[in-house]
């Protein structure tokens, strides 16, 4: 299953893949034979003067992007709204974090599917990747709502639980309450009394903790941030903190110890 991070990687080539010809055609249409110059002009690190036989340049989304942003009165305005010239600018920073490995969520992977999703179609790009951005941007919102709807399904049956489990401390503290009054009632009242106080704040406490515990997390299931298989409420991949010392002995493999030079046997002694 790939990550949220990877998703991006690829909706960003993607999206290099679907600009392209339109990218090239608008470039060559208002610059002619310069048009790669020019490009080479809007990138960051290449503002040097360069020669017009320059070796090509290597179109990926990052330059692409740039050069769409800072040529967009000059070429693509004429073709694109507004509109579009907002999601080039989003897009553009989604990169950058994608570069620099920002971690991302789910829902910033959507939101980059769906910005690629919208660009292509303003451009008429190749419906076959327009079709494979749509495919990946419904095949993550069927992830989210799947984990979301596991959630709520969890939540649902402990709910159920913990009402059970209050039902039966209500009819417990009741009972006993009620059979210490049928048995000491009439000759030892205030032991009654001071047994079914006792009764009902022990229930009343444990009812409260069984109200107040958060929902808990059984067998294999997959971490939300490093969607790795774990077998435990807390990633010991995203936390190695957590991760036990015996991890090794517990798996059945044994443990070399270090061996000690007999010089130091002979020096200890």
């Amino acid at each position: 299953m790939p990550s949220a991070h990877d998703r991006v990687g690829i909706a960003l080539d993607l999206l290099t893949r679907g600009v392209s010809p339109f990218f090239e055609r608008e470039l060559q249409m208002v610059f002619h034979d310069t048009w790669q110059h020019v490009a080479r002009s809007s990138l960051r690190t290449e503002r040097t003067p360069q020669a017009i036989d320059a070796p090509p340049i290597h179109w990926d989304a990052h330059a692409m992007l740039s050069v769409m942003w800072d040529q967009w009165n000059a070429v693509f305005r004429a073709r694109l709204s507004l509109t579009e010239r907002s999601l080039v600018g989003e897009l553009r920073e989604f990169r950058n974090k994608w570069a620099h490995q920002t971690p991302f969520t789910d829902d910033d992977a959507y939101r980059v599917c769906d910005s690629v999703y919208r660009l292509l179609v303003a451009v008429h790009a190749d419906p076959k990747t327009v079709a494979e951005v749509e495919s990946l941007k419904w095949d993550l919102l069927r992830e989210m709502l799947g984990r979301k709807l596991n959630e709520e399904i969890a939540q649902s049956r402990v709910s159920r639980r913990r009402m059970l489990d209050v039902t039966l401390y209500s009819i417990c503290a009741l009972s006993m309450c009620a059979a210490s009054a049928m048995m000491f009632g009439q000759r030892n009242f205030s032991g009654v009394l001071i047994f079914s106080t006792f009764v009902m704040f022990t229930f009343a406490y444990l009812i409260t903790q069984r109200l107040s515990r958060a929902v808990p997390v059984f067998g294999v299931h997959e971490c939300l941030k490093c969607r790795k298989v774990i077998y435990t409420e807390v990633c010991p991949y995203c936390d190695p903190a957590v991760r036990p010392s015996s991890a090794v002995l517990k798996s059945g493999s044994s443990v070399r110890l270090p061996e000690i030079p007999a010089e130091t046997l002979v020096a200890a002694r």
